[in-house]
């Protein structure tokens, strides 16, 4: 009786051992809820929890301690103890199942396309337009010539590649194993270190969450909003879908396990928008699969070692999900991409993404003739949908291990049963999913056009002083002929001689406010020397004159330095350097796409403000091009294209002009791109003032003070002013300023 009862005792005590045991929350679980509790509190304190990225970059640089040294012993080991014929079985099974998953991924991308609701285009200049990328060699990023460069260098793709020859090698020595045995201990070694590591993620989570949601812009959110869902959505359906589909169809593991055993790594790859640092959990996960199933052994593990490493070098559907936002390019800028031009071009994009990212995009863009300036929005999306990426691409290296190694070890087969079913289920999944994506985003994205009212809002890059007397008619004035910098400060006035209609040197705002880059330069000028400021209007055919007649003491207006007009008045030192393009219709763009097509237009009429000094060239070189002289650049927006085709102007004022009649595109070629100089004018002999001019600019380029207003005025930073970041804290509860 009192064993039985002991043996009851014992049998309440193992229930209740195992009842914790299986009450304990799991690692996955615990990175879930930090990545929550990182969003809550992000947007609970905001900007105040800014600090905690040096927390997650700390917690990223530990993972990526190990990594390199991981992927040199696991790939030489597991590849030195194959055969040549395993290794043969391996690049053309894994190669194949890789096209696989790159045909139904781009084929997957494209139809996102008809989820974009209608929209029209408009930005301002971007430096993007006059620098190349980023280059990368491709040769030091594949070939190792010197494997310790590559290993200071990070270039993974050469690291495999010295890996896979020397493992190779190896296969063919027979007294190997004394080398063997170390690496694989050392490659233990390195797992556990990673796993002790791994014990920490849920700080490193929480932290790099609550940081990115306390700092995160909204206002560049619902810019970008189109392409971030469009992200997103094709991210869940290649990772939930696609990529376990493909895998179902021929191993024995049901989608459950497919996209459950891996999830915490996918949660660290999300949170973390890295998967490099995952990579020794994706292996373990590998691993777990088989073994769950009672069909993993020493040989499946050695699978799951090589093709990891190998596949992380090449171009996953994470990288691939950059052909998403060339098909938003392409939408955003209006563009119209059919299947015929996209096919060929996703296939130069995926040989590219061998290289870098940021050669791959401004190629494509290049590529299907959309502005070069869309690469920085680009950078600009990243911060959102890095995340998504990484996502993705931990599900593809994934999926690749578990095909690659199923196949491998024989155990591969196509289940017809699962065949019918995801061949009939997927057209339903992508269908619901892509009509419920459009009717969202028909239904939340405002699509209105609205950076016209953007230019028209613009104000000062600065504060600038209210007191400014503005002359509409020379009738006030007293002209005697040009002035000294002495005789203007004893007079007590600066008299600006300006293009009411140089957007955007000098223009009216929304608000019948003079404004504009030359306006609050001139300003500042009149504060410094405490003047009062007259502006004075002036016409392209009237401007040298009244220079020299003393009407102005100074002409601006982003007024071009040619060899006929320092002949006639004095210029001062460059403010700015601009750049030549041509503005026509959108529809029109493409005829002037080549200087072939140029030639073959016939006659070609050109309105532009002034002689530009490039006329001359441009004359010579298409004879078909008629050039005519204009008062404003307005006068070629309003006439609408009826007497001219095209305008020649600065690109840097072009794309401005554009941004306000948003059916006009700009032209240029980054290759043969030509700039001039912006200058202000005096009348001609007045030393004094021409001297002091020049001395008060270089003060002011010096101090950054330009650098301010092209900032503002050219590249149109603020020009939407920021608003302080949103958080419950201070909005909501009003806890704290």
């Amino acid at each position: 009786m009192a064993n039985a009862s002991a043996q009851t005792d014992n049998s309440s005590d193992n229930q209740s051992a195992s009842n914790k045991k299986s009450k304990k929350i799991s690692m996955s679980s615990w990175v879930l809820l930090s990545f929550a509790g990182g969003i809550i509190a992000g947007l609970f304190f905001g900007e105040m929890l800014a600090w905690m990225s040096v927390i997650g970059d700390a917690f990223i640089k530990l993972l990526q301690m190990t990594i390199i040294p991981y992927i040199i012993v696991s790939l030489i080991s597991s590849l030195g103890s194959l055969t040549l014929e395993q290794a043969k079985s391996l690049g053309v099974k894994v190669g194949k199942l890789m096209l696989v998953i790159w045909l139904f991924g781009l084929l997957s991308m494209y139809l996102i396309k008809y989820t974009f609701p209608d929209w029209q285009a408009g930005e301002f200049f971007s430096l993007t337009a006059l620098q190349d990328p980023n280059s990368v060699n491709l040769l030091d990023l594949y070939i190792p010539s010197n494997p310790f460069f590559s290993l200071s260098n990070s270039y993974i793709p050469a690291i495999v590649l010295f890996c896979v020859a020397t493992g190779i090698a190896l296969i063919s020595i027979d007294d190997k194993e004394s080398l063997m045995r170390p690496l694989q201990l050392l490659g233990a070694s390195f797992n556990k270190v990673t796993q002790s590591i791994v014990m920490l993620m849920p700080i490193g989570i929480f932290a790099m969450t609550a940081a990115t949601a306390g700092t995160m812009d909204f206002d560049e959110f619902q810019k970008l909003q189109v392409y971030f869902i469009a992200h997103v959505v094709m991210t869940v359906l290649l990772t939930y879908w696609v990529l376990p589909a493909i895998i179902m169809v021929i191993t024995p593991f049901s989608y459950r396990d497919i996209t459950g055993i891996a999830k915490d790594a996918m949660i660290t790859a999300f949170a973390a928008g890295n998967i490099f640092i995952i990579l020794p959990l994706l292996i373990q996960r590998t691993k777990e699969l088989f073994h769950k199933y009672k069909i993993g052994n020493a040989q499946t593990d050695d699978y799951a070692n090589i093709i990891i490493p190998v596949v992380f070098s090449f171009p996953n559907l994470g990288k691939l999900l950059t052909i998403v936002f060339v098909l938003f390019a392409a939408w955003f800028s209006g563009k119209e991409l059919d299947f015929i031009s996209y096919f060929p071009m996703s296939v130069n994009g995926l040989i590219s993404l061998f290289g870098s990212v940021y050669l791959t995009i401004p190629m494509l863009l290049d590529s299907l003739e959309l502005s070069s300036d869309l690469f920085q929005l680009y950078m600009v999306s990243s911060l959102f949908t890095s995340r998504f990426t990484s996502l993705l691409a931990a599900m593809n290296i994934f999926i690749l291990a578990i095909g690659g190694t199923a196949m491998l070890a024989g155990i591969a087969k196509v289940s017809m049963k699962k065949l019918v079913m995801c061949s009939v289920l997927t057209p339903i999944v992508l269908g619901v999913t892509l009509l419920a994506t459009s009717w969202l985003l028909n239904r939340i994205v405002d699509t209105e056009y609205n950076m016209d009212e953007v230019v028209a809002q613009m104000s000062s890059a600065a504060e600038v002083p209210e007191d400014v007397t503005t002359f509409n008619w020379t009738e006030e004035l007293v002209v005697n002929g040009p002035r000294s910098i002495e005789q203007i400060k004893q007079n007590g006035t600066l008299r600006v001689g300006y293009n009411p209609v140089q957007v955007p040197f000098s223009f009216f705002n929304a608000e019948h406010e003079l404004v504009g880059f030359d306006i609050e330069l001139m300003k500042k000028l009149a504060a410094e020397l405490d003047l009062q400021i007259a502006f004075i209007p002036y016409s392209s055919e009237n401007a040298l004159e009244s220079i020299n007649s003393g009407l102005f003491d100074v002409t601006v207006s982003g007024l071009q330095m040619t060899t006929k007009r320092i002949g006639l008045v004095d210029f001062t030192n460059p403010v700015l350097h601009l750049h030549y393009s041509f503005v026509v219709k959108d529809y029109r763009a493409d005829e002037f796409k080549t200087d072939m097509l140029i030639h073959q237009a016939g006659k070609i009429r050109v309105a532009s403000v002034g002689d530009y000094s490039i006329i001359p060239h441009l004359q010579e070189k298409f004879n078909n091009i008629e050039f005519t002289s204009i008062n404003s650049d307005k006068l070629f927006f309003e006439d609408d294209g009826k007497t001219w085709d095209g305008l020649l102007i600065s690109l840097e004022a072009g794309q401005t002009w554009t941004i306000l009649y948003p059916e006009y595109t700009t032209l240029y070629n980054r290759e043969e791109i030509k700039s001039f100089p912006a200058s202000y004018a005096v009348a001609k002999g007045n030393t004094s003032l021409h001297t002091f001019l020049n001395s008060w600019l270089a003060i002011q380029q010096s101090s950054g003070y330009v650098d301010t207003l092209y900032s503002y005025w050219i590249l149109g930073e603020n020009a939407k002013p920021k608003q302080p970041r949103w958080s419950v804290i201070k909005d909501v509860l009003h806890w704290v300023e």
